[in-house]
């Protein structure tokens, strides 16, 4: 009758770590996403990093998006404005963040043309750092 207590012990031990390695397994293979880029209107919006780490933000114009104005970056703790220029196209405003941000945060950048006092947007272009 011990031995048979032991044996179940046994069995079950083997058991729970399959169950523990299998989800460390399955753990690791999901990839994590923080490095994406996207496009809205004439506004692009450049996440670079992996997983839940930022490493730098970056908003910048579509191709024959240019405009005169400035670039809006926020979301997971960031909030920045970049100087009023002239944007071309590959002219970007980069944000540095070296960090870890919180499981789905939504960063975006957004374009702001100024026009005769007022400002327009040029479109807003958002990601989601999650693993």
């Amino acid at each position: 009758m011990n031995g048979m207590t032991e044996k179940t012990r046994w069995v079950l031990r083997a058991g729970a770590a399959a169950v523990c390695f299998g989800m460390a397994a399955s753990a690791g293979v999901s990839p994590a996403s923080a490095g994406a880029t996207g496009c809205n209107e004439r506004t692009c919006i450049d996440v670079e990093g992996s997983g839940l780490r930022v490493e730098q933000v970056s908003a910048s114009t579509t191709w024959n998006g240019d405009f005169s104005g400035h670039f809006h970056v926020w979301g997971g703790g960031i909030d920045q404005n970049s100087p009023t220029q002239l944007w071309g196209y590959h002219q970007k405003f980069t944000v540095p963040v070296g960090r870890d941000l919180p499981n789905g945060s939504v960063i975006c950048a957004e374009g702001w043309e100024h026009l005769d006092g007022r400002m327009e947007s040029r479109g807003r272009a958002c990601q989601e750092v999650h693993f």
